[in-house]
């Protein structure tokens, strides 16, 4: 009891010096951190306008414009370090993209003459295991500046247009569009967003001709409906993008939820989840950083939100704030990495943000994921001119943990009163149990043995629960579903994995879903790859990419050819 009063006098004596050490604005900051960057080999037709996508295992741009404003009929794949041109049936400048379930590319839409004017019906499909693309058929309506997005049964519903009528119309998986309905609203690069197997919501910030929006959104099937939080917090202008790149949700569980960045009248930023088309706002631990504390400039940013579903953090990606009143100079990106898992009703999500060196790229598209859990930009614009684009590629590797980088004397007085504390809370609780683990040695000992077989006998259920009930095809799955399958805790099974296997619980599923992953493949040669990793339990093919390398040292292609 002695022990538990001088922990409580010693922290009641530290907080008056912790509260002068870490102001709001300390404490509210955003943790800054110096993030590196790659540059990879430079495409060979610099472009922008154009769409970027990582399938199969490989970076691929296609479309855009090219020096002088002029509409490239080109695209390219990077492979062994070298970039790859191939040739596309139609340009798609300012044209659109959707990575389908079956694997292959949906390009469509854009414009259809030099210096962005225009507007095309054109569309055809990229093939990613032949490099091939397939000019098939055109859209009911002539489109510029539009979104599109799959939703569970293959079809794709279209939407958007620049300086054209508007409407919103479906492609059926194969090679028919049908017109749908007119919209309520008349839009220019809308969101799209499932809020059900069958349904998708439409909206954007501004309309055919850049003037902002009423915020009504449309649904697919249903009328029209308001969003309140648009009252406050208004969706984001953004640049090419594709919606489904920024879903967190969980389909096998009719979750449909997805993160957009919108911002208030100030200009500030904030991150609003989108939930079976219900919005709110994510609570996160400090505001979205609209300067950086430790570069002294202010941030801009106008890309859409990037998902990482394997480690379930979300990116978005900024720029310095002065690039247009210096379209000369040189600009750092920013990132601003938010860990949505884990926030609840109680808790915000942590941030980081992220920041590089001065690059003269100034990025036109969203960036992609590759299969590490890295962000890859390719193309843009120099001095902020269409007649000059850019070849320049680069990979911002924020698939590893940097340290952050702290600034200020407050920070650092902050940091040693904190290990101050915590120094005092581990003596306190090292002198409270002390008497208690002395009592205790010998029955700890006898259960300490008697853990090594029940840990052992454990791992035996786990493996049976896993091959028998196959719960690694779960793409959600969590140490509490493993645990209840076989009637024991969570603790339990994440110690006996640790202890039996030498590893966390996420890689003892992977080496699961990888093992069935190469069994559905020897056997299957042929099958579709996205048949493959959605069966074998990971929720995309960028981890299916990412987790199959690491387990195996090779990519899922380099295997089958040694197999």
């Amino acid at each position: 009891m002695r022990n538990l009063k001088l922990f409580f006098c010693l922290t009641l004596l530290l907080l008056p010096a912790l509260a002068v050490a870490t102001p709001d604005s300390v404490t509210t900051a955003c943790p800054e951190v110096k993030l590196q960057m790659e540059q990879l080999p430079d495409l060979n037709i610099p472009r922008s306008s154009h769409s970027t996508f990582f399938v199969n295992g490989e970076l691929v741009v296609a479309g855009g414009h090219t020096n002088g404003f002029v509409p490239t009929p080109t695209a390219e794949y990077l492979k062994d370090g070298e970039w790859h041109v191939m040739q596309m049936v139609y340009t798609h400048d300012f044209g659109s993209s959707v990575v389908m379930k079956s694997g292959k590319v949906l390009l469509f839409g854009g414009c259809d003459q030099p210096i962005g004017i225009g507007q095309t019906f054109l569309a055809e499909r990229y093939d990613p295991q032949t490099h091939t693309f397939d000019g098939f058929g055109c859209m009911e309506r002539k489109r510029a500046g539009t979104n599109g997005l799959e939703l569970n049964d293959g079809q794709v519903v279209i939407s958007g247009n620049w300086y054209h009528t508007d409407g919103i119309e479906v492609f059926d998986g194969q090679k028919h569009f049908t017109y749908i309905k007119d919209p309520t609203v008349e839009r220019a690069n809308p969101q799209i967003l499932r809020t059900a197997s069958d349904n998708a919501l439409i909206f954007s910030a501004q309309d055919t001709k850049g003037n902002p929006t009423s915020y009504v959104a449309d649904f697919l099937k249903g009328d029209s409906v308001h969003i309140p939080l648009f009252e406050t917090w208004h969706p984001l202008l953004l640049s090419t993008h594709r919606m489904a790149d920024s879903f967190i949700g969980d389909e096998a569980k009719g979750l449909y939820s997805y993160l957009i960045p919108v911002a208030d009248s100030t200009g500030q930023i904030a991150i609003a989840k989108v939930e079976n088309g219900v919005f709110s706002l994510l609570p996160t631990a400090c505001p979205i950083p609209m300067q950086s504390r430790s570069q002294g400039e202010a941030v801009y940013y106008n890309q859409p939100i990037v998902v990482d579903q394997q480690a379930r953090r979300a990116y978005l990606v900024g720029i310095s704030g002065d690039f247009l009143s210096s379209p000369d100079k040189a600009n750092r990106l920013y990132i601003v990495c938010i860990d949505y898992s884990e926030a609840t009703d109680s808790k915000p999500a942590p941030m980081t943000l992220y920041y590089t060196d001065p690059i003269t790229t100034i990025p036109d598209c969203a960036p992609v994921l590759d299969a590490d859990g890295n962000l890859l930009l390719a193309g843009g614009l120099l001095h902020l001119s269409n007649f000059t684009p850019s070849a320049a590629v680069w990979r911002l590797r924020v698939g590893s943990e940097p340290s952050a980088v702290q600034s200020g004397s407050n920070r650092w007085l902050m940091v040693l009163l904190i290990l101050a504390a915590l120094l005092i809370v581990c003596a306190c609780a090292y002198l409270i149990l002390k008497k208690r683990r002395q009592r205790s040695t010998a029955d700890t000992e006898v259960s300490e043995s008697m853990s090594v077989e029940a840990s052992a006998e454990l791992m035996v259920r786990i493996n049976q629960a896993m091959k028998s009930q196959k719960l690694y095809q779960n793409s959600d799955l969590k140490v509490t579903d493993l645990a209840a399958a076989i009637g024991t805790n969570r603790r339990s099974v994440s110690d006996c994995i640790n202890s039996q296997k030498g590893c966390t619980f996420t890689q003892f599923v992977n080496i699961y879903r990888v093992d069935h992953a190469k069994r559905m493949m020897r056997q299957n040669p042929d099958k579709k790859i996205a048949d493959i990793y959605l069966e074998s339990g990971f929720a995309n093919e960028g981890s299916f990419f990412r987790t199959f390398k690491a387990v195996t040292g090779m990519t899922p292609k380099e295997w089958l050819s040694k197999a």
